[in-house]
């Protein structure tokens, strides 16, 4: 997450955030077909997502985009079928510089 976060700093997060993640960093965890086992993949992105009509008062989300702060790296996007196996795990708060 160049530049926002560096290599051995901490990382403070909120647990289990409510309301609107759009355009917050992100932990987040994916489980896939691929990590049965393993709990899954987790990731510190930018959140952000395209959400359809599903019905007169409500919407679902059509796909989610976690982006990288560093332009090294590709966005991830979370598409209409796997969003049962993504999860917000926290909001970032804060960066603690590591000293060393």
């Amino acid at each position: 997450m160049e530049p926002t976060i560096h290599d051995g700093d901490y990382i403070v997060f909120r647990a289990n955030p409510v309301g609107t993640r759009q355009g917050k960093i992100v932990l987040a965890q994916y489980r896939g077909p691929a990590d049965p086992e393993t709990g899954g993949a987790f990731t510190v992105k930018k959140y952000s997502s395209e959400k359809r009509q599903a019905g007169e008062a409500a919407w679902r989300h059509a796909r989610i985009i976690l982006s990288p702060m560093n332009p090294a790296f590709e966005p991830i996007v979370i598409h209409v079928d796997a969003v049962q196996a993504f999860r917000v795990v926290a909001e970032f708060i804060a960066v603690l510089r590591s000293t060393s």
